[in-house]
């Protein structure tokens, strides 16, 4: 499917979650969830032509398969915390939704850390 009829599709969707919203939170949270879970599922498909083409990249870069692979952790931590975090907005958590960015900020922290840790190591040596 094209990127414009999943586009008319996810926008066909929202307007019946508002529909139903008033007479039905329950199954607009459930359109919500779902609407979500496809919208991911198109990003993924994307993310994997990404992924190849920072693959081609660093093959001309010269840079370590590594630091390619903390990247896209990092990246795929972002959109996991975001979409948990609009869930939750939309479910009226926002305390939880709130906790769930600092868990993933944390979590990115802790994944990007071996990488400054090696380029600070690498600087140390140069100098030394």
């Amino acid at each position: 499917m094209t990127f414009a009829a999943n586009m008319a599709l996810v926008l066909l969707a929202l307007i019946i979650g508002l529909a139903v919203k008033s007479k039905s939170p329950e199954i607009s949270t459930l359109i919500s969830v779902a609407l979500c879970l496809y919208i991911i599922s198109i990003s993924v498909s994307r993310l994997r032509v990404i992924s190849q083409m920072i693959a081609r990249i660093s093959e001309y870069m010269n840079v370590e398969q590594s630091y390619i692979a903390v990247l896209l952790k990092m990246v795929g931590i972002s959109y996991i915390c975001e979409f948990a975090s609009g869930i939750s907005k939309d479910a009226g958590y926002t305390a939880a939704a709130s906790q769930i960015e600092l868990a993933g900020k944390l979590t990115m922290l802790a994944v990007g850390l071996p990488v400054v840790l090696s380029v600070i190591d690498k600087i140390v040596r140069l100098l030394a």
